[in-house]
Formats: C-alpha cells, structure tokens, sequence
C-alpha cells in the first residue's frame, strides 16, 4: 500500500510539473522565434550535465542511505556532509565563474550560478530518495513547477521579451526559490550546528563518482543526438530537433517518478519474480504511452506548423519509450541496489562510447537528423538487449515479449507517419486494445494487487 501511495506522490506531482513542461514544450516555442527557442534548449542542453559538477558526492549519498530511514540516521554525520558539500559547490561555483568570465561566454555565466542551486538541490533530493521521504520529495516537485509557471508567464505578459536569456534567468530564479525550499527542511530538521571532516566525505567521492558517470553515460545517450546536431546543424534545425526531446521529456516525466520511488524498494530486496513482472508491465504502459503521439501531432500540425519537420523524429523517440522505462527504472536501479558501482561504471561508459560510436557514423553517413534519432534508438535497443540477456538474466525478454516490441516498432511508425491523424490514432487506439486482450493476464494481476 505505501508503494502505491508513494507512487501516486510523486506521479501526481509531476503530473503537475507536466504544466511547466507544457509551457517550455509548446508555448515558449510559439513564443519564441526558432533561433531563440534554440538557444533556450542549448541552455538546457548544457544544464543536463550540470550534475557532474558534484563529482559524485550527491551520488555517494545516494548509496550510502539506500534504504534506510532518515529517523535513524547519526544527524552529526549528515551535518557535516551538507556542510561539505555546500562548501565544496561554492568552490566549484567559484572556478566556473572564472573560467566563463575569462571566455566571455554569458551562456557558461548563467550556467555557472544555476549549477550551485541545481547541484545543492540535488543533494537533498538524492537524500529524500534514498531514505524513501517521498512526501517532501512530491512537494519539491510541486513548489518547483509553481514558480516555473509563474516565472514563465511573468516574461511572457510582463515583461513581454522575445529573448531566450529572459527565461534562462526565470529559470534561475526558480531553481533559487526550490534550494530556498529544500535548506529550509534541512535546518528545521537538522539545526544549524557547523560539522565538518574529510574522512567520510572523501568516501562518499570514492563510491559516488562511478555511479554518477554511470548516470550521466546513461543521460549522454539520449543527449547524444543533440550534441551532434547541435555541433553539425544550424540553431534552427537543432530546434526542431530539441522540440521533438522536449516533448518526450513531459512523458518521462512519470517515468522518472516511479524509478525514484523503485530505488528504496530494490535496495531493500531484490526479488525477480515482482522485477519480472514489473518489466512486462514497463513494456505495456511504454507501448499503450504511443497513443499520446498523436494528440501531440495534432497540437503540432494546429499551433506550431514551423515545428512539422519534428514529427518523423518525434515518433522514433516514442518508439524508444518502452527501452528507456525499463532502463531508468529497472536496470539502473538494480545496478545501484547491488552496490556494484565499478561494475555499473564500465557498462554505462561503455554504452556512452557505443552510442557515440554509432550516432556518430550514422551523422557521418548521413547527414539526416531523422537517421540521426533512429540510430539513438538502435543504442538503447541494444543496451536493453544485453541488460536484460546477459546482466540480469532473469529479465531475459520472452518471446511474447519480443512479439508486443517488434509489432509495436511497425504498427506506430507507419500509423504515425503514413496515415492522418485521425486514422493513425484509431489504428493505434485498436492495437492497444488487442495487447490488452492477449496480455490480460498481467492486467488483471494489477488490478488485483491494487485492490489488496
């Protein structure tokens, strides 16, 4: 029952980030000028790898609290790890300033001063995950996307500016607000004593610094895309290609909530008979999520006619769905439960390198951004393929499985890009239908744990 609850916490609350992520995902593009709206998602862009600016503490916390409850935790020893890694950002924040100062790159300027409040954020959020305090962490969430609206409409109506930077600066004043939030709930609960020592904290790098290039590996394979078309295209085409991310972003967002809360679950016990089925569950909900694609198209072709040009792309990246989900929430999670963070390390760079490697030559093959997000999903297709067949053998994909996956590929691809809307969305409607009569099985057993 507390999983549940845990679950509704933080999907709900992402549910409602889902208003922020639609501002950013359609209206600031009808908004914007493309060029500008490029140049907010390089911004973007540049903050997904903000978070290698801890080094890997925010991590080794992770680690170190993984299912634990924060009642039980010594209060002097998280006391001085909050200080420690307070201080140790504001170096960070310190040298990133120079460096952009001495570059005169007003972008790497924002970026700086962003990544103190994001990284410092991080570190109580990767606390509240780990001890499983998903109430505070839902309402992180929502203070998050509150301000963002609020912020967002703040440029749009009264300030009336046309500008990228205007809302880079809104989204430094939300993520100000939200550290606001978050130190506040730390002092309350942890006092204002000054601690601070090197032995722990050096730890917390030494096991923190594999899982965080893990994470981040895992993070550049589906930013790989965009650096190379933000490196080898105009600003414009990166726009439409950042576009199509963007709106997958705002489905993610579920799929980020229910891996958070599996985490402290895994940690506690790793049981592959519920993994198992969690994994077919995954599929399902990844497969039924495509029919969301076509109310995006709609909106798209309607509103944002300047944005067709994503579309193709778009549906490739909603064919990946089922790929990613069982990434974020299983196999990511499972190699952190085992502690296992060297072994963890080598397969996440090695995956990054692969990606790399096989975006790359389709780019230099190519020259197609369409080829260039198909080749994205071939990367995650053989991650899945060798996460599932050789790391965790137990997940192994049935054949059942490998039947809903390769159906799944040719029925949404040709009903989202060979048929209209209208028809594709109906087509689509029907093949849900029918994985829910021959998977009826796994549904019901949903329902039935629901209701217990």
């Amino acid at each position: 029952m507390k999983l549940m609850k845990d679950i509704f916490r933080v999907a709900s609350s992402n549910i409602i980030n889902f208003g922020s992520s639609f501002l950013v995902g359609f209206v600031l593009p009808l908004y914007l000028s493309v060029s500008e709206y490029g140049y907010y998602k390089e911004y973007t862009l540049y903050l997904s790898f903000v978070y290698l600016f801890n080094l890997g503490y925010n991590d080794g916390i992770t680690i170190k609290y993984g299912g634990k409850n924060s009642e039980s935790i010594n209060k002097r020893i998280f006391r001085n790890e909050h200080t420690f890694i307070m201080l140790f950002q504001l170096v960070i924040l310190t040298i990133m300033l120079l460096v952009s100062l001495y570059l005169r790159n007003a972008q790497f300027v924002m970026v700086s001063v962003v990544s103190f409040f994001i990284c410092m954020t991080t570190f109580h959020q990767n606390f509240l995950q780990a001890t499983g305090d998903f109430k505070f962490y839902a309402n992180t969430n929502i203070i998050k996307t509150v301000v963002n609206v609020i912020t967002i409409i703040l440029g749009i109506l009264f300030f009336d500016s046309h500008s990228y930077v205007t809302f880079v600066v809104m989204n430094i004043l939300t993520n100000i607000v939200v550290f606001i939030f978050v130190e506040y709930r730390y002092y309350k609960h942890y006092g204002f004593g000054f601690e601070l020592g090197l032995g722990e904290n050096i730890a917390n790098f030494k096991v923190g610094i594999f899982v965080l290039i893990a994470n981040m590996s895992l993070t550049f394979v589906g930013n790989v895309g965009s650096w190379i078309v933000n490196l080898g295209f105009s600003i414009e085409d990166f726009a439409v290609y950042s576009f199509s991310n963007s709106l997958l972003n705002i489905i993610l967002l579920i799929v980020n909530s229910v891996g958070l809360i599996f985490f402290n679950i895994i940690a506690k016990k790793e049981d592959p008979t519920k993994l198992k089925f969690t994994k077919r569950l995954l599929l399902l909900l990844g497969v039924m999520g495509g029919e969301i694609f076509f109310a995006f198209k709609l909106i798209i072709e309607i509103f944002l006619p300047q944005y067709t040009g994503s579309l193709s792309i778009l549906s490739i990246t909603f064919i990946s769905v089922p790929y990613i989900m069982i990434s974020k929430i299983l196999i990511a999670n499972l190699y952190k439960a085992r502690k296992n963070e060297r072994k963890y390390f080598r397969d996440m760079l090695l995956l990054a390198i692969s990606s790399v490697i096989i975006v790359g030559i389709t780019y230099i093959l190519t020259s197609n951004m369409l080829m260039i997000a198909f080749s994205t999903h071939v990367v995650y297709v053989l991650w899945y393929l060798y996460s599932t067949g050789k790391e965790f053998v137990y997940l192994k994909t049935t054949k059942k499985e490998s039947c809903l996956l390769i159906s799944h590929l040719v029925l949404f691809y040709i009903m989202g890009n060979e048929l209209p809307i209208l028809y594709g969305a109906i087509g689509y409607l029907f093949y849900i239908v029918m994985i829910i009569f021959f998977f009826r099985k796994d549904f019901f057993s949903v329902l039935s744990y629901m209701k217990s």
